[in-house]
């Protein structure tokens, strides 16, 4: 089989079966734990809820879900790439900002910011950071993530995305 990752690992952490299709579509294979040299975080949607009836501890749980968890995996897999002397791809996927309410857009808001820095501070490393925020979750979200992680992407890093869906 020929594709754009063969010999790659990625490990996808969150549900999204046409990433995972994609991803292996184009020769990666997909690994639970361990060593990788793609990192693809899909945070879960939360719950809509107008801004004035959220609550202190829902408005931490979605930043906490949408923004700290992926910092916090980014950073242990930049670690890792670091370590073993290589580079790596890191994939963000959720919503846009203005889909899902108050709590979401801050997450998403703070995610494209993240990404950007991160995309420039880690480029010395070989370690590419992209967002891609959408509600899309088909084939052309698989065929995005697919590049967006290969050599083929190489010089795209720090990159905010999205799909437009005709609704």
């Amino acid at each position: 089989m020929s594709g754009w990752l063969n010999g790659k690992r990625a490990r996808i952490e969150g549900e999204c079966p046409a990433i995972a299709s994609a991803l292996a579509a184009q020769g990666a294979s997909l690994v639970d734990a361990g060593d990788c040299d793609i990192w693809v975080h899909i945070a879960p949607p939360p719950p809509i809820k107008l801004a004035h009836e959220l609550t202190h501890a829902e408005w931490r749980d979605s930043l906490d879900a949408g923004l700290d968890r992926r910092f916090l995996g980014a950073k242990d897999f930049a670690g890792q790439c670091r370590a073993r002397g290589t580079g790596g791809a890191i994939l963000f996927v959720g919503a846009p900002e203005q889909a899902l309410g108050a709590d979401q857009a801050a997450a998403a808001g703070a995610l494209g910011n993240l990404t950007k820095t991160l995309g420039v501070e880690w480029a010395r490393d070989g370690i590419r950071v992209n967002s891609v925020l959408t509600r899309d979750a088909g084939d052309t979200l698989g065929n995005l993530a697919a590049y967006l992680v290969s050599d083929y992407a190489a010089y795209v890093t720090g990159a905010v995305m999205g799909i437009d869906l005709d609704d």
